[in-house]
């Protein structure tokens, strides 16, 4: 047998070397520069950053309501203390178009070189309560600011378009305008037929003490009954009259009234449309011209030797944007008067 072995003694293994810290570069020692491409990334990713910063901070004030402003072009050069502004009144008058027209009043109140206002209308009319919303402007810008009103007339001034204008210094029309339309008109539309058809059972429930009246007005669900008809008819005769005394308040001696006709009211205050030069014997204008003519009489009414005419229309912002509905496909405002029609003061030719 051999003889055994004496155990070994176990040696630890020799510490792992430390590796050497070198110490920074001096100052001096110039640093070797990034690539190009990474300059290029880093001005680029920088730029966005701040572009990206600007823009929220563009659309927070747009947001905060800081769009609400009016631009301005000259149409015409002259003195700029010796301003003729001038605002266009076009398209469906509604509430969108009320507010940029108090905008307009109160640039036409707090700036002291405008002199004196001409209000394009182009349009078929709209909304009452928009509609006498700018007549009470005009009527204050007028009155109460003393400062001329002339109104130059596009292709159509009717209904709440001659509304309007009606309390207007003087009023120019073009050979081919449209005007008159004195009256208002209610509509909206009544489809039980339509669900019966396709099987559609729309349940309507009032409280007791308003069983007669309650959802029965304007009410797309149910035909309206002749009581209700009486009343509807009520309210829209109290419009006219209030529209016939704008009218007549507004014109003065320079309305012709006609005799009265068979169901139809007095003549030009029972809703028909006239064109300028039947509409220039009735009274609702009082000279066919264009825009230049109806600028050198605001101009001439204000006593100014060197007018500038200034056009005022809303800045664009992001409300607009977004506002074009019918673009988008589904237009929702379509649908609003089979909930809650409008009387409205509208001509549109059929």
């Amino acid at each position: 047998m051999s003889e055994s072995q004496p155990p070994q003694e176990q040696v630890p293994p020799p510490p792992p070397p430390q590796q050497y810290q070198y110490p920074p570069p001096p100052w001096w020692v110039k640093q070797p520069r990034p690539s190009l491409f990474r300059l290029i990334a880093r001005f680029f990713f920088v730029a966005v950053f701040i572009l990206s910063i600007l823009m929220n901070i563009h659309l927070g004030m747009l947001l905060g309501g800081r769009m609400g402003r009016l631009s301005t072009r000259v149409v015409t050069s002259g003195d700029p203390k010796q301003q003729v502004a001038v605002f266009e009144i076009s398209g469906m008058i509604d509430d969108r178009l009320a507010e940029t027209f108090g905008l307009f009043y109160e640039t036409v109140r707090d700036t002291d070189a405008i002199k004196a206002v001409v209000l394009r209308v182009d349009s078929g009319g709209g909304g009452i309560g928009a509609s006498d919303r700018i007549h009470g402007l005009v009527v204050k810008i007028k009155n109460d600011l003393n400062k001329p009103v002339v109104v130059t007339m596009g292709s159509a001034a009717a209904s709440g378009g001659y509304y309007v204008s009606a309390p207007a210094d003087s009023i120019f029309a073009e050979p081919a305008t449209i005007t008159g339309s004195i009256g208002v008109i209610a509509m909206w539309p009544v489809i039980n037929g339509l669900l019966d058809k396709i099987g559609v059972d729309v349940i309507t429930m009032r409280s007791t003490d308003s069983q007669e009246w309650k959802a029965r007005h304007f009410n797309a669900i149910e035909p309206p009954s002749e009581k209700v008809l009486a009343d509807i008819t009520k309210i829209l005769d109290s419009f006219q009259a209030r529209f016939e005394s704008i009218v007549r308040e507004g014109r003065g001696s320079r309305l012709n009234v006609n005799g009265e006709a068979p169901k139809g009211g007095q003549s030009p205050l029972n809703g028909q449309v006239f064109l300028a030069d039947e509409a220039l014997k009735l009274g609702l204008i009082d000279k066919i011209g264009y825009a230049g003519d109806a600028y050198a009489l605001a101009a001439q009414l204000a006593n100014l030797s060197r007018p500038q005419v200034t056009r005022y229309s809303r800045q664009a912002g992001l409300r607009d944007l977004f506002a074009s509905e019918a673009s988008a496909g589904l237009n929702l405002k379509a649908l609003d008067p089979m909930a809650s029609p409008r009387i409205m003061m509208l001509w549109r030719a059929q």
